[in-house]
């Protein structure tokens, strides 16, 4: 029998697989859309805590997970494997408009 994998959808956030960097990125969120999720790799951005980075907060939005405030890494975006995501605690669709901003403000500037 095959094992199905989880169908991601975009901000979607799951706990750090890598015990090697799951204490400061303790979260990841998918920034990649759904439509391109047949391709061998999804883009993620870390979470870290909302305490480590107070500059640039277009830049790096904060959001809460489970109550507790962690900022998007955005510029510290990566590729990860998605036969390796495990289920999501949480999807930050409603925070669509803000993560966008931060994706705009990385790649153009604006």
């Amino acid at each position: 029998m095959v094992k199905r994998r989880h169908q991601w959808r975009q901000f979607d956030v799951f706990p750090n697989p890598d015990p090697d960097t799951a204490e400061d990125h303790p979260y990841l969120i998918i920034l990649q859309s759904n439509r391109l999720s047949d391709i061998d790799t999804c883009v993620v951005a870390p979470l870290v805590s909302s305490r480590t980075l107070k500059l640039f907060e277009k830049l790096l939005p904060e959001v809460r997970i489970d109550g507790t405030a962690y900022k998007i890494a955005v510029p510290d975006l990566g590729a990860f494997p998605p036969h390796l995501i495990p289920e999501p605690i949480a999807n930050l669709e409603s925070e669509r408009y803000r993560i966008i901003s931060a994706i705009d403000l990385l790649f153009n500037g604006v």
